[in-house]
């Protein structure tokens, strides 16, 4: 006699089927989690280029680090006098319109001690456009002491001795020990190497000049991609906006999509595992690394999102003028909106020391770096 297969175990089924069946491009469903095994990026892995370029470097004295870069700020960031945890960028960033600041990320992602080489500050990414396309990215390391900081221009090698402007539009970053992890848009997630800052000559080209030196727009120093990990998916997914979370076993890394409606195209938020002996994503023999956790979060207009122990707090932008929003959500029920904030709110981080979420404003002539204590974002 045939024995039927007990209840539980057809619940199982039932259960695993309807899972398999969600599908991971859109969010018509009323179930919104997604299989995090549909999201997955391939890793290429460190780039072959880039040792010799440190060797050229090196070799001239030009290998600076982190700590260097702290103590070398050209530039000034105020304090606000009347509201705790808010900084102003100095004029000519505060109100440029050749570029625009998108991620936000600081010395206690990299490092769970809180400073990195002895500093603790922000890191800051920017993108400026040409002809309507992004062309260029930056990175402001913020000296939180001082205030002081100095802008880095992001690049990539082109060949063992030279390397070239990374054209990505950087909404988002995350920094990780000593790599920073930079979003880009369409394609994936771009990595950094925070252990090779270069210092180039003054100059408006990019990389290897004609007599053998190398400048870079401008910019006193250059962080070089060192791999990056691609998204490899037959759907559609933006690579919006990055955080890290030191609260997960193990760390992770939060990922999620700006629409301006959720009418139009879905909004998702993944997550992926992180590797902290190697500071990689987790990956397989084959070098793909599949998401451990993917829902929908119609959310419109988010620009960043950061989770601290189950609860994910995320930035609405909705104009240059009317005030940005912050939304405190926990999977699997709604999202609430618990703080108006500056307009124009970005990428999002989070800091344990103070129990602060910071953030940036983005519109021009009205840009800061601001925190927000995770006690006012409850429901």
């Amino acid at each position: 006699m045939k024995l039927l297969a007990p209840i539980t175990t057809l619940l199982y089924s039932a259960s695993v089927l309807a899972q398999d069946t969600r599908p991971p491009d859109n969010c018509d469903t009323e179930d919104k989690s997604r299989r995090g095994a549909d999201f997955v990026l391939r890793e290429h892995e460190y780039d072959p280029k880039v040792p010799a370029l440190r060797a050229i470097f090196a070799g001239e004295g030009r290998l600076v680090s982190v700590a260097d870069v702290f103590n070398d700020g050209n530039r000034q960031m105020t304090a606000d006098a009347t509201i705790e945890s808010t900084w102003r960028w100095q004029s000519g960033d505060v109100d440029t319109e050749t570029w625009v600041p998108q991620g936000i990320s600081t010395t206690a992602d990299a490092l769970d001690v809180g400073t990195y080489e002895g500093y603790d500050g922000f890191i800051v990414s920017w993108y400026t456009n040409t002809d309507g396309k992004a062309s260029s990215a930056r990175v402001s390391l913020v000296n939180k002491e001082t205030l002081k900081y100095r802008h880095i221009l992001l690049v990539y090698p082109h060949a063992e001795d030279d390397f070239r402007e990374v054209p990505i539009h950087a909404g988002g970053v995350m920094w990780y020990g000593n790599t920073l992890w930079v979003v880009d848009t369409d394609n994936g997630i771009r990595v950094f190497d925070m252990d090779n800052i270069w210092h180039v000559d003054q100059g408006d080209a990019v990389g290897k000049n004609g007599n053998g030196g190398y400048s870079a727009r401008g910019y006193k120093y250059v962080v070089p991609q060192v791999m990056w990990y691609e998204w490899t998916g037959d759907f559609p997914f933006k690579f919006s906006y990055i955080s890290l979370d030191r609260t997960t076993t193990p760390d992770s890394l939060l990922v999620g999509e700006y629409r301006e409606d959720s009418a139009d195209h879905p909004i998702r938020q993944v997550r992926w595992d992180l590797d902290y002996t190697m500071r990689t994503l987790k990956t397989n023999v084959d070098g793909l690394a599949s998401a451990t956790w993917a829902y929908c979060v119609n959310v419109d207009r988010a620009q960043g999102a950061v989770q601290v122990d189950g609860t994910i707090y995320i930035s609405r932008s909705n104009s240059a003028v009317r005030a940005g929003e912050i939304f405190t959500w926990t999977p699997g029920g709604p999202a609430v909106k618990t703080q108006d904030v500056r307009p124009g709110p970005e990428d999002l981080t989070y800091d344990k020391r103070t129990k602060e979420v910071f953030t940036l404003s983005e519109h021009a002539g009205n840009r800061y770096i601001f925190g927000i204590k995770v006690s006012e974002l409850q429901p």
